[in-house]
């Protein structure tokens, strides 16, 4: 059977119109990709500065003999909590005991000649009543009586001092508190004034940490300072900063900070590690965003903001802070703006996109 040329002429219109048709299939638009933003809310930059430092007592007694000589006990050890009077530690009071005898030995003496002098003066006043005496034999008896006088009262000096010396050889808590070193052990020669046992008072307590250069600057006396025992952070108290060393530490270039610790809870025991945390306003404004919105190319942080008409451009920005869960930008974003979040590293400048927004 054989075709006209119309049926040619009708099967060629058909598939040009059929071809005409998956042409414009394929030429249609793909939808726009949704990106999720979010929506960039300003805040008041607060600047959070921490470190460890040791909980110590804020009075530390360094106690030590008032004279020398050697230890022959020492009834405490470190640990042990004394009180005000308790007798710490005891020196050989041999020579002083031997000290005290002899002096008083010597005052008795004086007080004998003096004696001796006091009545030859009053017989020589009596002779030069009579006329019996010169003027100058009753001048040397009145002297040798005031030179007798003099003796005594230096021997009697003296005596109070070797029974000061003698009572000095047992060495007595000055407070009450808790004894936190030792410096000398029995049988040592110590001098005087050396120290033998270190008492921390109880009562009063600080927490000392080692601040940085730079973070010292932004250190004030009254600051509030939030302490909390490092192995327990919810074991915690607000303390204030009341001494700043006003020169570094010439090792490590630290400066140290004294921070009262009020009424602490009995687990901040002398020693225990506790770490402080300072909040400071620095007063401007700063966006916080996720890590992901950070573009990886260029050599300036950009991301990625998305315009009225959806179309995403790039804009670089000034990061502040960064760290694994955040990043801090202080210049480049302004209130409002819409910063894509995800999947950053597969768009480009122009694109459409449809924001899926959330408020940061």
């Amino acid at each position: 059977m054989r075709l006209s040329s119309r049926h040619f002429l009708l099967a060629g219109i058909a598939g040009l119109c059929l071809a005409g048709c998956s042409q414009k299939e394929a030429e249609a638009p793909a939808a726009p990709r949704t990106a999720r933003v979010v929506v960039v809310t300003p805040h008041t930059f607060k600047l959070v500065t921490q470190g460890a430092g040791r909980i110590q007592s804020r009075y530390v007694s360094q106690v030590g003999f008032e004279v020398g000589g050697r230890l022959v006990t020492r009834d405490v050890d470190a640990g042990a909590m004394v009180k005000k009077g308790q007798k710490l530690a005891e020196l050989s009071a041999v020579d002083y005991q031997n000290k005290v005898t002899a002096t008083a030995a010597d005052l008795d003496a004086a007080k004998a000649a003096l004696a001796q002098a006091a009545a030859q003066e009053e017989r020589f006043r009596l002779l030069l009543g009579k006329g019996f005496a010169t003027h100058s034999q009753y001048d040397d008896a009145l002297k040798s009586l005031r030179s007798a006088q003099a003796q005594v009262q230096a021997t009697d000096a003296n005596l109070r001092i070797a029974q000061n010396q003698l009572a000095y050889t047992e060495l007595k808590a000055p407070d009450d508190g808790i004894v936190t070193a030792t410096g000398a052990d029995p049988g040592q020669v110590v001098v005087a004034g050396q120290m033998v046992i270190e008492i921390s008072r109880n009562d009063e307590r600080e927490a000392v940490f080692a601040v940085a250069s730079e973070d010292i600057v932004r250190a004030s006396l009254g600051m509030p300072v939030n302490v909390a025992l490092q192995a327990h952070p919810e074991i915690a108290v607000t303390g204030t900063i009341r001494e700043i060393s006003p020169e570094a530490d010439s090792a490590t270039g630290t400066y140290q900070v004294k921070v009262a610790v009020p009424a602490p809870p009995p687990q901040m025991r002398l020693g225990a590690i506790v770490v402080g945390r300072v909040e400071s306003d620095e007063g401007h404004l700063v966006a916080t965003l996720p890590p992901s919105a950070l573009l990886q190319s260029g050599d300036q942080p950009q991301v990625w903001v998305v315009g009225k008409d959806d179309k995403v451009e790039r804009r670089k920005v000034q990061l502040l802070e960064f760290d694994a869960s955040s990043v801090t930008v202080s210049q480049g974003l302004a209130a409002g703006d819409k910063v894509v979040v995800a999947g950053v590293n597969s768009l480009a400048d122009g694109e459409v996109v449809k924001p899926n927004a959330e408020v940061e």
